[in-house]
């Protein structure tokens, strides 16, 4: 499920979203334990939410009916 083209997306995605956020602790704060913590947090909460999203969309893609004889009959 990881290997997809989504997933890597996904994993640049976060990495960007986590280098912002370490040049955004940067100018605010000079200190450099702070600025990578705060890179490295932000990325894995954006991957995890970007994962969890692809997931979901999975599961839903694999319930969607392909073909009208496939959906349920009322």
């Amino acid at each position: 499920m990881l290997r997809t083209v989504a997933a890597m997306v996904g994993v640049i995605t976060a990495v960007l979203a986590g280098s912002t956020a370490g040049l955004a602790a940067a100018v605010a704060s000079p200190v450099l334990a702070a600025v990578l913590a705060s890179g490295v947090i932000v990325a894995l909460a954006v991957l995890a939410a970007l994962v969890r999203y692809q997931f979901s969309a999975s599961d839903r893609a694999k319930q969607a009916a392909l073909f009208e004889e496939q959906q349920a009959r009322p």
